[in-house]
């Protein structure tokens, strides 16, 4: 449904977003602190309807090239390299570096239930962990293999979502919240006929428009409240982007740099931020401007520094031989993100 090229245009993208959401902040407490009627925290809310979903379906899309056909065991392994070493190694570093730096945001934590209570932006890896794990034992058990078991499942998982959240302990409600974009994700690789049929495209145009026409009569729902709106959105935004199979060498360049830009962005935004208000700079176009400079660029140089270290590929999730390229290549999308 999707080239190489086009996928790794998503991942770009959602870099854009994900970085941008840092910089500006989820409230006035956070990144430039600015207040919730600005313009830019409304957009930054309006985003996180497909920014996280995003990556979730793209890697849901990839793991659909390779999926869990074999023994589960080395599948769980290498899962546990490309996602929980990461978590443990930088989200640890993060939270140090948050301890031990005044003016960040955050740096309150209980080191007794560190990533048992996720760590910042983390949770993402704990929860698409447990994704990949059901994900392959349904696959065991043949509920993936038709589009009539495929859609009980997606329905489970859709109810999950919006109806019972799991805790936030060890990525549980992250894997709830995400699994429906990933498992769509899937679908779109797996199931390209319906997927790709004119009136799919109608719906994931029409449905859209009428929700966030309904919003804009009332008012739209917190970004942290899940709902069946706010899931049938997020849901045709990432269909309908596939759809469209953009393509961007500059975004796709970015995208193929996406799990390292993912992992160490705020800090570089962080210190843009900081450096910059010291020295009395408060414009908030130059402080978003050299935000998003500093975490996208600072995040691609560490990466590649990390990948000329013997034993930085374990940061990055890795496997020792891969840790000589210098990055990850834009024609293969299950070189450079997390799936």
């Amino acid at each position: 449904m999707s080239s190489g090229l086009s996928i790794n245009t998503l991942r770009g993208l959602a870099c854009l977003l994900l970085v941008g959401y840092h910089v500006i902040g989820d409230d006035s407490e956070a990144g430039l602190r600015l207040e919730p009627e600005h313009l830019a925290s409304q957009a930054n809310q309006c985003l996180s309807l497909i920014r996280m979903p995003l990556f979730s379906f793209l890697s849901g899309m990839v793991y659909a090239l390779r999926p869990a056909t074999g023994p589960l065991t080395p599948f769980a392994v290498g899962k546990t390299r490309r996602l929980l070493a990461p978590m443990l190694i930088v989200g640890t570093a993060f939270a140090l570096l948050q301890t031990v730096t005044s003016g960040t945001n955050g740096g309150d934590y209980d080191w007794a239930t560190l990533h048992i209570v996720p760590v910042a932006h983390y949770w993402f890896l704990e929860a698409l962990f447990l994704i990949f794990l059901a994900t392959a034992l349904l696959e065991r058990g043949g509920w993936l293999a038709t589009p009539r078991a495929f859609l009980a499942v997606g329905v489970a998982a859709a109810l999950l979502h919006v109806w019972a959240p799991l805790p936030m302990y060890l990525g549980l409600a992250g894997a709830t919240f995400l699994w429906p974009f990933f498992l769509m994700g899937v679908a779109a690789r797996r199931f390209p006929a319906p997927m790709s049929s004119n009136w799919m495209l109608g719906v994931i145009t029409i449905l859209p428009v009428g929700i966030l026409s309904a919003w804009a009569a009332t008012a739209m729902p917190p970004a942290d409240a899940p709902g069946a709106d706010r899931l049938l959105v997020g849901l045709c935004a990432c269909l309908l982007l596939s759809r469209l199979r953009l393509e961007s060498r500059g975004l796709a360049w970015i995208g193929a740099w996406s799990f390292g830009i993912y992992l160490f962005h705020p800090v570089f935004t962080a210190a843009a931020r900081m450096g910059l208000k010291a020295a009395g700079l408060d414009d908030v176009t130059t402080l978003f401007v050299a935000g998003m400079a500093a975490g996208l660029s600072g995040s691609i140089a560490l990466t590649a520094s990390l990948r000329r270290l013997p034993l930085g590929h374990w940061a990055l999730g890795e496997r020792a031989r891969t840790s000589r390229t210098a990055s990850g290549r834009a024609g293969d999308p299950a070189r450079s993100g997390p799936a």
